[in-house]
Parts: C-alpha cells; structure tokens; sequence
C-alpha cells in the first residue's frame, strides 16, 4: 500500500450528464483511493457542461479535494447568432479552461505534493493542461488516451486537426506512460510513434457492479412484448439507425413483429427529431420510441429492466469499443450488435463470445439475424458469457491495474533524477512550499 498523493485531471467528472467519461475518471479515483492513494482531481467548472445532474456527485469521496477551474465552451458561451471565431476552439471548444487549469494545477501540486499527474481524455485541453503541469513540475505523467486525438481527416478542420496533432505529438514525447482502451488503437499509434512502443498500456472501458440493481429478478423475454434498448448517443457518420429501420419494416411487412409484440427504445440518441422522421419513413414509427436522457441510474436500470441491448458500432469507429458494451455486458442482458466486421468492436464481441451481430449497413443481413435473435430471447435459448469472462472488465480490477502501473512508475522516477531539456535539474514538487 501506498499513502502518495495523485493529481488527477479529468474534464468529465461530476456532475456532466455523461456516462462513458465520467464513469471512468470517477471510479479511478473512488478505487485508488481505496488501495491507498490520495487523490486531488482538477477538472472545469461545470457551467462548461452542456448538461449536468447532481446524481453522482455522492459518489465522490468525502475527503478527496475537487477543484473546478474556469472554462467555457466556445459553441455555446462565445457565439452570436450561432458563430463564434473558429481560433476560439483549436484544439476543442473549451480550450479557455487551458489557463485557469494550470494555474489550479500548479497551486494543487504545491499544496498535495503529489507523485505523478494521471490524466484521461477525450476532451483534448485536458492534455494541454496535463503537459503543461508535467512539463512545469517535472512530475511523471500518465495519458489515459483511450481512443485516438486524431485520425486522419478528423478533426474535419484544418487548423483543429493541426492543433490537435500537435498536442499528440507533445502528448507522445511527453507521457511517461500512455493508456489505450483497444488494441487496434494501441497498434494505430505505436505505427505512428515508432518511440512509444513499450511505453503503452491497455485497460479497456469497464463496469462497475455498484451501479447495478439485481439483475437476477426477471428473464429476458418474460413478456408479451419484447423491449430492445439502445442508451446513448447515435451519431449519423458511424452510429446510423437507417438500415436498422429498414431491417424492422422488412420483418414488420413479413408479420414476424408489430407494436403488440416488440418496443425498440432509442435512449438520448441525440438526433431524435431526425431519427423520428425517419422511423416515420420507413413506417416503423410505431416501433420505435425515441427516449430523452436520463440519469446515468435510471439508465442502467433500464438496460437492466430491459428483453434486449441494441449495439450500433459502423466503420467509422472500427478503432474504438464503445463503453456501454461493458455497461451492457455485466446487466446480463442478450446484446444485438450492428457493428463493421472488421472492427473492433465485432473482436472483442468473438472474444467474449456474443454471436449475434449483424453487418449495421445491411438491411436484409440485419432483418435476418434480428429475427433470430427474437426467437432466441423468447425462448430463452439465448446464452449468456460466462461470468468469469465478465470479471476482467471490472473497474475495480481494472483501477488495481492502474494502481500497479502507477507505483511502478513512482518508484522509477524516485531511482533517476529528473532534468529538463536544458540540462538542468528540474525543482521536484516537493521543493515548493505549501500555501
């Protein structure tokens, strides 16, 4: 066990009306702090956030400081009649939370004096203020990346995606150790910065039983009529429900479903205006219920409550794996997955074993695999992954890895001396009076 202090840097916390984000950074410092660490997290205030609900906020320790720095977000704070100056979001719209975070960044490490900055995107200012406060403190830095700052054509704009290259390449040379949530993305990088190869990490998104009620009480497919759930955002490159629609009208003229014997509910899509028109257009409209947000507790009961979970991953994503699979995976319910078959996320569902996919692109192939997939969950033929497959996803687990890695690096640092690119020997945190 350790007593060290960590500053942890983390956008998405508290209260952001978020899930993936948030879940990650808050159960890191619930867990760390459990096997001995103390952490301080410096993240933006929240009238940066689009939405926020208090609900988590309990969550958060009681005798672990959070420090909310200035930020704004150029879309909404900085815009007339819509527009705002394009150099007000390179390389995000909130890189005004830049300089009031470091600033609280240098005051938190001078009073905690902690060993090391952990910090997790996908907001790309955390990096700049998490480089900006390794560079300054002389402090080992670990860049929980997750998913790529940049591919190539995204950011769309030229001067973000330069920006934002940058940061990634500071980022690379600057971290001491970088973390992926999937292996296609860890190998995309390590091609791309020969030099990182042996300084990356892979810890996957995960659940956490604590959110969980029981999910023991009912059987999939009890009822009449059959509920399939997605929960979160659908975005139209990537995530499109079209071919999914199509697919529902398909099996609905056919007279294998109807409103009395399936409910398809798209949970904070996002687009609901445009997925309404379309789920009309395709005359499925009576299928298809597009639900507003709901906390991040209620939401997990639903996926709880719920007959099935709909998984929608097209090629645009084949580097990443969405978070809510992991989120689906330990609320026990059948999944259906409409995924590109050669990404990721279709390998990591071989890999645990959940075989009822179906090319998101492809009407008929989902219309087929879809009807299947019914029978099976009414039948109760659907099979579930073995618990013991689930039980590496846990964050608990995943956090002890991370703690692991942490100490290890901790250690390291405390055998070299560290010395800025100058030459000379760099002040370490410890020589700073407290305030």
């Amino acid at each position: 066990m350790t007593n060290d202090s960590i500053l942890i840097v983390a956008f998405h916390f508290p209260p952001i009306a978020t899930s993936s984000g948030v879940q990650r950074a808050l159960k890191v410092v619930r867990y760390l702090r459990e096997d001995g660490w103390r952490p301080a997290v410096l993240t933006v205030h929240p009238r940066a956030y689009a939405k926020s609900h208090p609900g988590q906020l309990g969550e958060i320790p009681a005798d672990v400081p959070v420090h909310r720095a200035f930020g704004l977000d150029a879309r909404r704070h900085f815009a007339i009649k819509g527009r705002y100056p394009g150099c007000l979001a390179w390389p995000d719209p909130w890189v005004s939370w830049w300089p009031a975070a470091v600033l609280s960044g240098m005051r938190l490490i001078r009073r905690y004096r902690p060993k090391i900055i952990w910090s997790t995107f996908p907001i790309t200012t955390t990096n700049l203020v998490a480089f900006t406060l390794a560079r300054w403190s002389g402090l080992p830095w670990v860049a929980d990346l997750r998913d790529p700052i940049t591919l190539e054509g995204y950011p769309r704009d030229p001067m973000r995606f330069r920006w934002a290259r940058w940061v990634e390449r500071k980022t690379v040379a600057a971290a001491r150790t970088v973390v992926f949530t999937s292996e296609y993305t860890r190998k995309d990088y390590e091609e791309r910065y020969p030099e990182l190869v042996g300084r990356t990490e892979l810890i996957p998104n995960g659940y956490d039983e604590a959110n969980y009620p029981d999910t023991s009480a009912t059987r999939a497919g009890d009822g009449a009529r059959l509920t399939l759930v997605h929960s979160g955002a659908l975005q139209p490159e990537g995530r499109n429900p079209a071919s999914f629609f199509e697919a529902l009208r398909m099996l609905k003229d056919r007279g294998k479903v109807d409103a009395s014997t399936l409910r398809v509910v798209l949970r904070a899509s996002a687009f609901e205006g445009r997925y309404g028109e379309l789920a009309e257009r395709h005359g499925v409209a009576d299928l298809v219920e597009l639900g507003a947000y709901l906390p991040y507790e209620q939401a997990i009961r639903e996926m709880v409550e719920a007959d099935g979970l709909l998984l929608f991953q097209g090629t645009a994503y084949n580097h990443a794996v969405p978070a809510k699979i992991y989120e689906y995976l330990f609320a026990r319910r059948p999944i259906f997955a409409l995924v590109d078959e050669r990404g990721e996320t279709q390998r990591v569902l071989n890999e645990i074993g959940i075989g009822s996919t179906a090319r998101i692109d492809d009407a008929a192939d989902i219309a087929a695999r879809l009807e299947r997939f019914l029978l099976d969950v009414r039948s109760g033929e659907y099979r579930l992954p073995e618990t013991a497959v689930l039980e590496q996803y846990s964050r608990r687990r995943q956090t002890l890895r991370l703690s692991a890695l942490l100490r290890q690096i901790v250690t390291d640092a405390a055998r070299r001396p560290t010395h800025s690119s100058s030459g000379g020997e760099r002040a370490s945190p410890s020589a700073y009076g407290d305030e």
